[in-house]
């Protein structure tokens, strides 16, 4: 947006900054994300009749994100008329559109993302806060309003923004800011005793250590990786650490699916993708169903003539087994779309940036997909409202980012 702004676009960015702002700052806190939603409704009508009179042409990277969110509804809405499931199962596939929304809104104000920072800074320190309240009452793993696992993954969304979407480089305080994001978001995560965060966790400590200079990139790695080391070392040695993770039943969950023991994390998760390809290779081409996995639980070996804890999980713990085994190969091609077309558009903003720090919103994009597709491997981080809003919310916006900031200077970015 090149001039003197009107009126009507200063409160258009104003209140897509809040929004933005609003959409980190209360991720955790229950039916926060309700307060994001009023904010960007009123800033889209704020903005929608500017655009429209100045006839911009949005940029292809958001039609490219608008195919994404319809064909992931068109396969499950599909899939929901074939089966004769319920209309709630398009809850979750709906909210993509947000995927497209929140991109066009930061194209269409030119607001800048220190709203989504100075809010997931915010974000990280009240999930602590309600991490540590919660474990005062006595609470094992603490979740908020959540379940524990759905709780880490949000932690870590705003652990991936507060570390890498800052405005600017900065020297000493900025490093020390970090760090205790770092500590805080660890702290909750360690007092969720969520497990199939870890690997995500890892992937930002690293990337953060590594940087992108080329100086000294090997000593960068070696010190990233040690660091790494010594923090997994300490989940396994010290007890505390041990017993919240539940790493001293890994042995006994994994040798107890043997003997059909199946309602301990690891063991009921190797059987959950039995089930799942079982599910896939008798119908590959559709599916059991968007909301049949229940049911291909309850018929599985594990759930004849016993009642376990095991038969009444819904979703696979794993996105690609649940995804192929509800919908098929349609269903696969949506979800890598859902990772791989976000992906593509940062990949393409970061070439034409000129060479430095890894910072800004095309990089934390890419590393919040990456962390989500990481995770993915251990949990249906698409099965549940708030790990799903806080990716199409997040990305969104991060990717709209990418069109408004310039590349480098006397360099423009083809948007059309």
């Amino acid at each position: 947006m090149q001039g003197r702004l009107t009126r009507r676009q200063e409160v258009a960015r104003a209140l897509a900054w809040c929004a933005g702002f609003s959409a980190s700052a209360l991720l955790v806190v229950p039916k926060g994300l309700s307060v994001f939603a009023v904010l960007m409704l009123a800033a889209s009508l704020a903005a929608l009749p500017d655009v429209w009179r100045a006839d911009r042409r949005a940029p292809r990277a958001l039609y490219a994100l608008l195919v994404v969110a319809l064909v992931v509804i068109a396969v499950v809405a599909a899939s929901m008329w074939v089966r004769g499931a319920p209309l709630s199962v398009l809850d979750n596939p709906s909210r993509m559109l947000l995927l497209p929304w929140c991109a066009w809104l930061v194209w269409a104000t030119g607001v800048r993302m220190s709203g989504l920072w100075y809010g997931a800074l915010l974000g990280v320190l009240i999930a602590c806060v309600v991490s540590i309240v919660q474990a005062s009452w006595g609470i094992e793993r603490v979740g908020s309003d959540a379940n524990p696992i759905v709780f880490a993954n949000a932690v870590l969304a705003l652990l991936v923004v507060s570390v890498f979407c800052r405005p600017r480089p900065g020297g000493w305080p900025t490093c020390l800011l970090l760090a205790a994001m770092i500590v805080l978001a660890n702290v909750a995560v360690i007092l969720s005793g969520s497990r199939g965060v870890l690997p995500g966790l890892a992937l930002i400590v690293l990337m953060l250590l590594l940087g992108s200079a080329s100086r000294h990139r090997w000593w960068r790695l070696g010190g990233a990786l040690a660091v790494l080391a010594v923090l997994f070392t300490a989940m396994w040695t010290v007890p505390w650490l041990s017993s919240q993770f539940r790493l001293d039943e890994l042995h006994a969950d994994v040798s107890g699916l043997a003997h059909g023991q199946v309602d301990k994390p690891i063991s009921a998760r190797i059987a959950l993708l039995s089930v799942a390809w079982e599910a896939f290779r008798e119908a590959p081409l559709t599916g059991a169903g968007v909301d049949a996995f229940a049911a291909q639980v309850d018929a599985s070996v594990y759930c004849r003539g016993a009642e376990r804890h095991f038969c009444g999980l819904a979703h696979a713990h794993n996105d690609v087994a649940h995804w192929g085994a509800t919908l098929g190969v349609p269903g696969l091609a949506a979800l890598g779309a859902v990772y791989l077309v976000p992906l593509l558009i940062a990949a393409r903003r970061l070439r034409q940036t000129r060479p430095g720090l890894p910072l800004g919103p095309a990089w934390t994009a890419a590393l919040l997909v990456v962390a989500y597709l990481v995770s993915g491997l251990t949990q249906s981080m698409f099965a549940h409202a708030l790990s799903t809003s806080a990716f199409v919310v997040f990305v969104g916006l991060l990717l709209g980012g990418t069109l408004v900031e310039p590349a480098t200077p006397g360099r423009h970015v083809d948007s059309h």
